[in-house]
C-alpha cells in the first residue's frame, strides 16, 4: 500500500494537497476484493458488506493572482471490480465529466478564473456493488489495440536490456503464458522488498526499482508489467483503496495492483507486494479477484480530458492540478469509511 503522495506526470509528488476526501458509500451490498490494510488477510470467499463512502475535494490556499486553475478529479465507475449504483457530485462551481481515450477512465474537471474563492469543494457520493461474482474465466476477448498499448513500454514503465534479463532467467523452461507470468511475479517477489525508506518510492520508476530493490505497491508492479511486456504478455496497472475489515476508519494510503492478459481467459490479477508481505498467501494473490478493492483508475501515463499542458500524468488517484498550464503540487488526501454491516454474517 502507498501513502498519499503520488507522483503526478511531470513526476511532482503531491506533498501537501488540501485536499479532504472521506469515502461514503450508501447502502449496497457489497461483496469486496480485499487486502490485508487494517491487518485483516483473508483468502475465502467474498462477503456481503454495507459500505459508506464520499469522496470529498477541498482545495485551499489558491494562488489568487492566477490567471486560470485546473482541476481533474478521477471518478470510480463500473468495472469488473464493482458495480457503481449511484454516483452524485457536489461541486460549488460548474464542472464536465469526460473519458480519457485510451483507458475510458471518468474525469471530472474543473475550470476555475478570476476572481477566486479561497476554498472550492467537491464531493463525490457513491453507492458501489464490489466484486461482480462472475466466474473469472468469462472476460470477453480484448481488442488488439488495447492489447498492443499493453505490451508497449512508456514513461517510467521501461523494457530495457537490464528488464529483459531478469524476464528471460524468469520465464526459462516455461512455455505458456500463465506459467510465464507466474515465473514473473515469483521472480518480483524474490527481487523486490516492500520499503518506503528511500526517497522516490511510489512512483512506478523500473529503473529505480531494478537498482534498489525496493519500493511500495507501484514499484513492485510497475516491475512485474515491465517483466511481463520484454515476455511479450500484455500486463496492465490498476490504483484504488481497499476496504480493511473494520467497522470504519481512515484509510492510511492507495493501493495499486496488476493485471495480465491470457488468450481464453482474459485480465488475470496479480498483487505482487501483498504476497511478499504474506508469503503463504503468495497462490492466492496470483489470479484472485480479492474482496474490498474499490478501483479510480486504470493505466499509466494518462491523458486527461480537457488536455492538461503538463506531461501526462504517471499515476492518477489524487487530483490533478494546474495553475497557468503548470502542475500545482500542493495537494493532500484522506480517505474514510464506514462498514453498514461489519459484524454481521448475512
Amino acid at each position: 500500500m502507498g501513502n498519499w503522495p503520488l507522483s503526478s506526470g511531470t513526476e511532482v509528488c503531491m506533498r501537501s494537497l488540501r485536499w479532504v476526501v472521506a469515502v461514503i458509500l450508501v447502502g449496497g451490498v457489497a461483496v469486496g476484493l480485499a487486502s490485508r490494510s487494517a491487518g485483516s488477510v483473508h483468502a475465502g470467499p467474498p462477503h456481503p458488506r454495507e459500505v459508506l463512502f464520499t469522496y470529498q475535494a477541498r482545495l485551499t490556499q489558491l494562488p489568487q493572482q492566477a490567471d486560470t486553475i485546473d482541476v481533474w478529479i478521477p471518478l470510480a465507475k463500473t468495472t469488473r471490480e464493482q458495480q457503481i449504483l449511484r454516483r452524485q457530485v457536489h461541486a460549488s462551481i460548474p464542472y464536465a465529466i469526460a473519458q480519457d481515450p485510451e483507458y475510458d477512465n471518468d474525469i471530472l474537471h474543473l475550470s476555475l478564473q478570476p476572481p477566486l474563492p479561497e476554498v472550492v469543494e467537491v464531493s463525490i457520493d457513491y453507492q458501489a456493488r464490489l466484486g461482480s461474482g462472475e466466474d473469472p474465466l468469462a472476460d470477453p476477448p480484448a481488442p488488439a489495440d488495447e492489447l498492443a498499448r499493453e505490451l508497449t513500454p512508456h514513461g517510467l514503465v521501461i523494457v530495457d536490456d537490464e528488464v529483459r534479463t531478469r524476464a528471460g532467467r524468469a520465464t526459462i523452461g516455461r512455455t505458456t503464458p500463465m506459467d510465464k507470468a507466474r515465473g514473473i511475479y515469483e521472480a518480483v517477489i524474490q527481487q523486490v522488498k516492500y520499503d518506503k525508506s528511500v526517497p522516490g518510492w511510489g512512483r512506478g520508476d523500473t529503473r529505480r526499482v531494478c537498482l534498489l530493490g525496493a519500493g511500495n505497491c507501484t514499484d513492485f508492479h510497475s516491475l512485474f508489467i515491465s517483466m511481463a511486456r520484454a515476455s511479450r504478455i500484455p500486463a496492465r496497472f490498476k490504483i484504488g483503496v481497499v476496504i480493511p475489515q473494520a467497522a470504519s476508519g481512515t484509510l492510511p494510503g492507495y493501493h495499486c495492483w496488476a493485471e495480465f492478459y491470457v488468450e481464453g481467459r482474459g485480465w488475470v490479477p496479480v498483487d505482487a507486494s501483498e504476497a511478499w508481505k504474506h508469503p503463504e498467501l503468495a497462490d492466492y494473490y496470483f489470479g484472485a479477484r480479492v474482496p474490498d478493492r474499490f478501483l479510480i483508475s486504470v493505466g499509466r501515463d494518462i491523458q486527461l480530458v480537457p488536455r492538461q499542458q503538463g506531461e501526462p500524468v504517471n499515476i492518477f488517484f489524487t487530483p490533478y492540478v494546474e495553475v497557468d498550464g503548470r502542475p500545482f503540487s500542493d495537494v493532500d488526501v484522506e480517505v474514510r469509511f464506514t462498514d453498514l454491516k461489519h459484524g454481521r454474517t448475512t
